[in-house]
């Protein structure tokens, strides 16, 4: 499985967590005044991420689903700084966002169709091409569905119907999953010609990448990030951050922000894992709030492992978060007293 400081040490997360943090005041106020939304409704958000979002490496996208190329939206400043507040703008629209080293695209609407059909194929060929039986009659069986390819990317509680992000997400981690694969469907299902094949396999082998700013700080890593606007668990408190295209099929992450219960406590027993005061995101009405990564074991289509390994991440030693300063913030915001 990945590790986890493959995982979140870059500016995305750590921006992304940060919002989180900033929405856990919001939800542990509405808790009190008993508005918590249901675990599948949405609007478990707060000011910066209403919407929710989905941040997709760009060079797996080369158009949007109106067949539009691209536009970028360049950097300020190739800083972490100026990228945090690209990604924070971003969070105000719908659809998807795309990443690049040199600038941003927010609000794509990205092809569902083509890209669940990518998937499908790849993974199709794949299972077909590790098969030793002769006999065609064999493979009746062997075909992958496009819910075998969600199952496998989420956790166990997510149940159908599935959302829009979720299976986008689920489609587009194959790319990062199996890339030469997907290359190989992506040209023989596309028109292109020399000069774009030339860029697209350019952005394609950039695409798996760490992206840095001037000073070598990494921006954002390989990976799809997705902020689900759901909490999808009794146990969470914001809507849940999923991350894919880390590792084999079916292995991905994710970030919750969950109360220190002695369920929770038994659980990072059994994984021994120790967790510190240092280690506690937010204190409120004797109730302390950890942030929790979940990194999941790859799996067969269809599947869902049971293997996991569990992180409590330290917001200012793993993350270098300032939870105190968010929390003042917060308050204010959400006139918390």
């Amino acid at each position: 499985m990945s590790a986890p400081k493959a995982i979140i040490d870059n500016e995305l997360i750590r921006e992304i967590i940060s919002i989180r943090t900033n929405t856990l005041w919001k939800m542990l106020a509405m808790e009190a005044q008993q508005l918590m939304p249901d675990v599948h409704e949405e609007g478990a958000t707060g000011k910066f991420d209403n919407k929710g979002a989905i941040f997709i490496p760009g060079g797996l996208v080369t158009h949007d689903v109106d067949e539009n190329p691209i536009s970028y939206q360049p950097y300020p400043e190739k800083s972490a700084d100026a990228f945090r507040k690209s990604i924070r703008q971003a969070m105000y629209y719908d659809n998807a966002t795309l990443l690049s080293p040199e600038g941003i695209a927010s609000g794509i609407t990205i092809d569902g169709g083509f890209f669940s059909r990518a998937a499908r194929r790849v993974i199709t060929f794949k299972k077909a091409a590790l098969r030793r039986k002769k006999k065609i009659d064999s493979y009746r069986h062997f075909e992958v569905h496009s819910h075998d390819i969600i199952r496998s990317h989420c956790p166990s509680y997510f149940k159908p119907p599935y959302g829009s992000r979720t299976r986008i997400s689920s489609y587009v981690a194959i790319a990062l999953i199996e890339p030469a694969m997907f290359y190989s469907y992506y040209l023989s299902s596309l028109n292109l010609d020399n000069d774009q094949k030339r860029t697209y396999t350019q952005q394609f082998d950039n695409v798996r990448d760490v992206a840095k700013a001037s000073d070598g700080t990494i921006l954002y890593a390989p990976q799809i990030v997705v902020c689900h606007d759901s909490r999808y668990s009794k146990l969470h408190y914001t809507g849940l951050t999923r991350i894919l295209g880390i590792g084999k099929f079916g292995e991905f992450a994710t970030f919750s922000l969950e109360e220190l219960t002695k369920s929770l406590q038994r659980e990072c027993k059994r994984k021994g894992i120790e967790y510190q005061n240092e280690d506690i995101f937010a204190h409120y009405n004797d109730r302390q709030l950890v942030g929790i990564l979940r990194v999941y074991a790859s799996t067969t289509p269809g599947r869902r492992s049971k293997k996991y390994q569990l992180h409590v991440l330290s917001p200012e030693r793993d993350l270098g978060i300032d939870v105190r300063e968010i929390e003042k913030e917060a308050r204010e915001q959400y006139q918390i007293l």
